[in-house]
């Protein structure tokens, strides 16, 4: 007789040698099934001892003429059971659905937690038609923009009950082919797409079959009727200009960026000009090249300075990157306020920091998910503000830094 050599002899559950057959392997007993389970598997559920035995559930894997016992999954049943309650209440208690008391809300968590209950969100899905999960699709993560949006998007998806499945089509169209064809075929409940390069086919698709879509950030102008959550650059551009104008700037030079085809940089440009046109005093002057790169940004911005522009806006963040990274000529970078879109980190690590026209990305992503979500569940409430085009705009707001503050 001698103990189990996997728990050291912990569960005190002798067992028997046949001295006969020195080959003959000897099958457990029945009551013996809990020797060949792991010991850290025992321990983390408390199942060491002779009475753990009614307590392992267990699946049979053969190996030879070894049979070993493998742990199965926990039911809801297993909960209810450790629980002393049926199977409705703790699935109501577990989802909370009907009218379920916080004491036994509690009791039901204790047991499916000390079980280590994972609901199966198959099933789930298959009851609801519903899988709770979201997907994101955006043209670039490293670009920090579009990270503060997913994170936005991500934290009120939790918030809400969803999962999301971020994509990213690095501006390759076939790409967020490829990430539409994923979100159809893992049923996902809906999409929230920064649109990004030609339309694609697999987005009309999915339009035509009714899937959630929601456009953030930016519209397709191919696809009008798309419910949009976007900022409005008019009353952020029209504080930054009453700002400079206040200061004493005459000369105001805009950068729209490289994506000035795009619709919301040729917004942001539109703007820039209705501002100068409607004060008195300021002369306005677009500057459409020459941030391509750091040694071409350097020069176009001596090139500005030289010719008398005394304050600098740009709707693109990466090319006012650009510009304070160059080495500017005496006092200059204490004299030239500027603007940028986008409120990035880094604009606060320069001296003098550079003023922004904020967005406000984290309110337009959960204004984004908030739309989606009322677009897949019956009786949500659509976000208050949204217009009859299907549209919600967040207000830009500026924020002086450094030499406007």
């Amino acid at each position: 007789m001698e103990f189990c050599d996997v728990c050291h002899g912990c569960c005190h559950q002798p067992r028997e040698q046949d001295h006969s057959s020195p080959t003959q392997t000897v099958l457990p007993r029945r009551d013996e099934r809990l020797h060949h389970l792991p010991l850290y598997w025992k321990l983390t559920r408390g199942l060491c001892g002779p009475t753990a035995v009614g307590l392992v559930r267990s699946k049979t894997s053969d190996f030879g003429r070894v049979r070993r016992r493998v742990p199965m999954s926990v039911t809801i049943s297993d909960v209810a059971k450790q629980a002393g309650m049926s199977v409705s209440t703790v699935s109501q208690a577990l989802n909370d659905k009907g009218r379920i008391s916080p004491p036994t809300k509690d009791r039901v968590r204790r047991a499916a937690m000390e079980l280590g209950y994972i609901p199966d969100s198959r099933a789930r899905s298959m009851r609801s038609s519903r899988s709770h999960a979201v997907g994101l699709l955006v043209p670039d993560i490293r670009n920090p923009y579009f990270s503060e949006l997913v994170y936005a998007v991500q934290d009120q998806l939790y918030s809400a009950g969803y999962a999301p499945l971020i994509g990213v089509s690095s501006c390759q169209a076939s790409r967020q082919e490829d990430y539409y064809r994923i979100l159809l075929s893992r049923h996902m409940d809906g999409v929230l797409v920064v649109p990004d390069g030609p339309t694609s086919p697999m987005l009309r698709t999915m339009l035509a079959r009714e899937f959630p879509v929601v456009f953030v950030d930016r519209p397709d102008r191919t696809l009008p009727g798309v419910p949009l959550v976007d900022s409005d650059p008019v009353p952020g551009m029209e504080a930054a200009l009453d700002a400079l104008a206040a200061r004493g700037s005459r000369r105001v030079a805009f950068v729209p960026g490289p994506e000035s085809r795009s619709y919301t940089f040729r917004e942001r440009e539109q703007a820039f000009l209705d501002g100068v046109d409607a004060r008195q005093g300021l002369m306005g002057l677009v500057v459409r090249q020459g941030f391509e790169d750091r040694p071409r940004a350097a020069s176009t911005m001596r090139h500005l300075l030289g010719q008398g522009v005394d304050a600098v806006i740009f709707g693109y963040s990466a090319d006012a990157i650009k510009a304070v990274a160059m080495e500017w000529e005496g006092d200059l970078r204490s004299r030239v306020p500027l603007v940028s879109f986008d409120d990035l980190e880094v604009f606060q690590l320069i001296s003098p920091q550079v003023s922004v026209i904020s967005q406000q990305v984290d309110r337009m992503g959960r204004q984004g998910v908030d739309m989606l979500l009322s677009m897949i569940e019956p009786g949500r409430q659509a976000p208050e503000g949204m217009g009859v085009d299907r549209r919600l705009r967040t207000q830009t707001l500026f924020v002086p830094r450094g030499l406007l503050a």
